[in-house]
């Protein structure tokens, strides 16, 4: 790594400098001088995707798992990386890439319940959500949902972005309307079709055990996955495995959750430093995301919505590099070596990589990630830069003193906090120190709270 140089790239040099096997690795790839993407892919990117690879793959065959399917599109490098490692391993998981999003997975079983169908069309999102967006969510083009607003028992004004507090209202309003009950479950019966060919075709409704792998944070997909499966008459225990979970669905089962870097219970000093968005944003695909399946001839594939070039070259370039240390990483992997391998002792590495990389981003680093377009909503459309431009005022007024005093409620916020931090100028470590506050007592909170529920099951 002596082609790297600058504070940061020297500061990531020293942290790899704890792990011989890490730094030898990094050591190997040649990383353009001031490339900030390019650095930060090798240097973070490349010994996260690494480690987690190896921990899901010990971890799934000792619990006897032979197939693995990696949920597109936060599972797209993972696929990829499993793949590599498997073979000189030689171990007996077949790696298949499952392409599935939360609104093809949801969309289908609509029709089974519709309370919880409601439930999760008028949920609010970051970006704000418009009445037309609450109709897409349920299959509606935008012409289709012209012609339905009118209809429905309230008042609305199409393309405004609705307040938090409308939402209640107009969940009850939406049930409230015969005719888009109607066409909500006509539309979730169709893509039901759709979905069943599908996971059929993939190999879900056979008896083999397998398990899913995702990014993590809520587990909701593989328990709406289980959902479908158990409507299709394939009801079974699901397990997943994740980079980290900071809380369960209601009711689920803890010991089918196999968390990484944190889970629900626990991991404080992960979470308080760590930026799922930002880790959403640049283990993805450069694909667009899944909004239904589509029969061709005698098989199901994928239908994708758009994914611009930019983005897609921005990924391709992240791939390139976190790819080449697996491949690094697969060369020198020993069966014995592997089937040891532990985890715990990388965790002070990766998560002072981590820590460098999403809470404390250089300027450079903090352009060219920040750039980058996301949207926390269901369906795709409205994204805005992952690192939005926040002024000194708005950076305050998400600082843990507003929020504690509700005065944070109309800031715009920021996907990536940190970043803006950084880009805004003056006073970035002080508004750093806030964010780590509010993001401690935040997770601590959750933490409790996981604690308490689960006692009260018991």
């Amino acid at each position: 790594m002596s082609n790297l140089s600058g504070g940061k790239q020297s500061l990531y040099r020293r942290i790899l400098h704890q792990s011989p096997r890490m730094e030898r690795i990094v050591q190997e790839i040649t990383v353009p001088s001031g490339d900030a993407v390019a650095v930060a892919s090798v240097c973070v990117l490349g010994p996260v995707l690494g480690s987690f690879t190896q921990w899901l793959l010990r971890e799934a065959f000792r619990n006897g798992c032979n197939r693995l399917y990696f949920l597109a599109r936060d599972g797209y490098l993972m696929h990829h990386a499993a793949k590599i490692l498997c073979e000189p391993l030689r171990l007996p998981i077949a790696c298949r890439y499952l392409s599935c999003s939360r609104y093809s997975l949801r969309l289908p079983i609509f029709h089974l319940n519709r309370g919880a169908a409601l439930d999760f069309l008028c949920r609010n999102s970051a970006g704000g959500i418009t009445p037309e967006g609450i109709l897409g969510r349920a299959g509606f083009s935008q012409a289709e949902a012209k012609k339905i607003l009118p209809l429905i028992p309230m008042r609305l004004a199409p393309g405004e972005c609705l307040p938090p507090s409308q939402l209640p209202e107009l969940r009850r309003a939406l049930a409230a309307c015969p005719l888009f009950l109607e066409q909500m479950d006509c539309r979730s019966r169709e893509a039901m079709a759709g979905l069943a060919g599908y996971l059929h075709q993939e190999g879900l409704l056979e008896g083999s055990p397998y398990a899913i792998v995702d990014s993590g944070w809520t587990g909701t997909m593989q328990q709406t996955l289980a959902s479908a499966l158990t409507a299709l008459g394939h009801g079974r225990q699901l397990n997943g495995y994740y980079w980290g979970l900071y809380e369960l669905p209601p009711g689920a089962r803890r010991a089918d959750y196999h968390c990484c870097y944190f889970g629900p219970e626990g991991g404080l000093r992960e979470k308080a430093r760590f930026n799922n968005c930002l880790f959403e944003a640049v283990f993805t695909a450069p694909h667009g995301m899944t909004l239904g399946y589509a029969q061709r001839g005698e098989g199901y594939a994928p239908v994708y919505g758009a994914s611009p070039p930019e983005r897609n070259a921005f990924l391709h370039k992240i791939e390139s590099s976190t790819l080449q240390y697996v491949r690094i990483l697969a060369s020198q992997a020993g069966k014995a070596e592997w089937a040891h391998y532990d985890f715990e002792a990388d965790r002070p590495i990766l998560r002072a990589l981590l820590s460098a990389f999403m809470h404390s981003p250089s300027i450079a680093e903090a352009k060219a990630f920040g750039s980058l377009p996301f949207s926390d909503d269901v369906l795709e459309g409205g994204e805005g830069q992952l690192a939005a431009p926040l002024t000194q005022a708005q950076l305050r007024a998400l600082h843990l003193p507003h929020r504690l005093l509700g005065r944070a409620t109309e800031t715009q916020e920021s996907a990536w906090y940190e970043g803006s931090a950084v880009l805004c100028g003056g006073h970035a470590g002080y508004h750093l120190m806030q964010h780590t506050l509010y993001q401690s007592l935040r997770h601590a909170l959750k933490i409790l709270r996981f604690h308490k529920e689960r006692r009260g099951t018991r």
